[in-house]
């Protein structure tokens, strides 16, 4: 199970933005362990965007379902709105107008990811479409469109399908044009699946793992 995991992983390019839908019955947080595991274990930093305590939750369920969680103490936290501090926070940006929240974000970004090898990952970003208007959605996914393919890092967006779907269902689809690689939650009775219904590498594509 492991080595098929980190075949996944493997076959991942730095400059992808991969997407990871799930809906809201479905916990997307093996993924996010082996994503951390996976890429400690390559030598890779990594940055959690932590929006609006989104990994509050998934720390709290991964600790919950019985899961080893200190290694989120080595994690370099951008915290964006929100007010529980999880793991090693470099920085604490408010939810301010888009212009004002993304020159902020790039001073603290840019200068972590400047050495390249850096596996970001992205946590509540359907939460900023939800609060967020029209206009700052779209400069959202400017954004992201703007670091794909920026092989300094290779980045990991979970979102929630069913969030998304009610609050801005406009966008998903634009997200998932903008990905390289897009992976699907589902459950199966107890056990997780994980689908590629999207990636740019045809090995990638269609293929599936299972997790308990």
């Amino acid at each position: 199970m492991v080595d098929k995991v980190n075949w996944l992983w493997d076959s991942l390019k730095p400059g992808e933005t991969i997407l990871i839908e799930h809906d809201s019955l479905t916990s997307p947080v093996l993924g996010l362990y082996y994503a951390v595991k996976w890429a400690k274990e390559k030598g890779y930093k990594v940055i959690v965007d932590d929006i609006l305590d989104g990994l509050y939750l998934q720390v709290s369920h991964l600790k919950l379902a019985g899961y080893e969680t200190s290694f989120v103490d080595e994690l370099q936290i951008i915290k964006e709105g929100g007010t529980i501090r999880v793991g090693n926070v470099v920085a604490h940006l408010r939810l301010n107008q888009y212009a004002i929240r993304q020159t902020q974000y790039s001073r603290v970004y840019e200068p972590l990811i400047s050495g390249g090898g850096v596996v970001n990952i992205v946590l509540g970003l359907d939460k900023l479409f939800l609060i967020s208007d029209l206009r700052e959605n779209m400069n959202t996914i400017n954004a992201i469109l703007s670091y794909t393919g920026d092989e300094r890092r290779l980045a990991i967006y979970f979102v929630n399908r069913d969030l998304m779907g009610i609050s801005s269902p406009h966008f998903l689809p634009l997200l998932e044009e903008i990905a390289t690689t897009v992976i699907r939650v589902t459950k199966e009775r107890s056990r997780y699946v994980f689908s590629v219904v999207k990636s740019i590498n045809n090995n990638l594509d269609g293929e599936s793992l299972s997790l308990p």
